[in-house]
C-alpha cells in the first residue's frame, strides 16, 4: 500500500513539473513574440504552483527588465540569488539594476 501511494505521488509530482515547465515554455514563446503582459503572466503561474522555481523566477526578471520594470526585476532576480547563491546570470542581472 505505501509503495502505491509513493508511485502516485512521485507520478503527481512528475506532473506538476512538466505542467511548470509547460508554463515557463509559453512564457517564452510569449517574451520572444513581444507579448511582455502574457510571459509575466506564465511565470507567475509557474512561481504560484512552484515558490521555489528558479527558471520561473529568472525568466521573470529578464522580462519585467525588457519593459523597464527596474524594481521588478530586481526582486526576482533577488529571488534567484536566495534561492542559487551562485546564479551567475541572476547576478549580473541584479548587478547592473543595483548600479542604475
Amino acid at each position: 500500500m505505501d509503495s502505491d501511494n509513493s508511485q502516485e505521488l512521485e507520478k503527481k509530482l512528475a506532473q506538476k513539473k512538466k505542467a511548470i515547465e509547460t508554463i515557463i515554455e509559453m512564457g517564452k514563446f510569449y517574451f520572444l513574440n513581444q507579448k511582455f503582459d502574457e510571459a509575466v503572466a506564465e511565470y507567475k503561474k509557474a512561481i504560484a504552483l512552484d515558490p521555489k522555481c528558479i527558471d520561473a523566477f529568472y525568466n521573470l526578471g529578464i522580462t519585467l527588465e525588457a519593459i523597464s520594470d527596474q524594481d521588478g526585476a530586481r526582486d526576482a532576480f533577488a529571488k534567484v540569488i536566495e534561492l542559487e547563491p551562485g546564479n551567475k546570470g541572476a547576478l549580473e542581472h541584479y548587478d547592473r539594476l543595483v548600479e542604475d
